[in-house]
C-alpha cells in the first residue's frame, strides 16, 4: 500500500525520484511484465477540480477497468470515468534509479519547474502528487452530508465498520 508522505525535488530535466517505498508498491503492482523490464504505473492528471495528480499501479488500473466495464455504456458516470482514467492519464516507466520524467502536462497542472518540491502522499491503493503550497486545497474536507452520516469534524476512524477480514 502507498503509505506516508514524502517530498522530492524535480530536477532541470524534469526527472522526479519516486520514494523507495512507493517504488516497491509500483513494482508489486506490475508483476505480469516481462522479466528484466522496468515497472510502470498510471499517472492520472485529472481535471480542474483536482489540484493534484494521482498515481496508481497497473493492478489497480485493472480493477478499475473491470468496474467501468460493468457500467452501461450510456451511463454518464462511465463516460466521466473513462475520460479520467483513459484520456487524462499516462503510463510512466520507472528508470533504473527509480525516477520518472514528469510530463509537461503534469508540471503545468501543478505549476512546478526545475528545483521545485513535489509532495507524494499515500492514499492506500494510490498516491497523490501536489505542490506543497497546494496542500490545503488538496486535503480540503467537503461539507457535512447527513444523508450519508458524514461530518467533517468527526474522527474518520469512526466510519470503519464490519470485519477487517472482509476485504483482501
Amino acid at each position: 500500500m502507498f503509505i506516508g508522505q514524502h517530498e522530492n525535488k524535480i530536477d532541470a530535466k524534469a526527472r522526479l525520484s519516486i520514494p523507495a517505498d512507493f517504488r516497491k508498491v509500483i513494482d508489486q503492482g506490475h508483476q505480469d511484465r516481462e522479466p528484466g523490464t522496468p515497472a510502470t504505473f498510471l499517472l492520472v492528471f485529472g481535471d480542474e477540480r483536482t489540484p493534484y495528480l494521482e498515481g496508481m499501479t497497473l493492478a489497480r488500473l485493472k480493477k478499475i477497468t473491470k468496474q467501468i466495464r460493468r457500467m452501461p455504456k450510456s451511463d454518464p458516470r462511465r463516460n466521466q470515468l473513462e475520460e479520467a482514467i483513459y484520456e487524462k492519464s499516462q503510463q510512466l516507466v520507472l528508470d533504473d534509479t527509480g525516477r520518472i520524467v514528469l510530463p509537461a502536462r503534469g508540471r503545468d497542472k501543478l505549476g512546478i519547474s526545475a528545483n521545485d518540491t513535489v509532495v507524494f502522499a499515500g492514499r492506500g491503493d494510490s498516491f497523490r502528487l501536489w505542490k506543497p503550497d497546494a496542500h490545503a486545497t488538496a486535503t480540503e474536507r467537503p461539507p457535512a452530508d447527513p444523508a450519508i452520516d458524514y461530518d467533517p469534524d468527526r474522527d474518520p476512524m469512526d466510519y470503519l465498520d464490519g470485519d477487517e477480514d472482509d476485504e483482501e
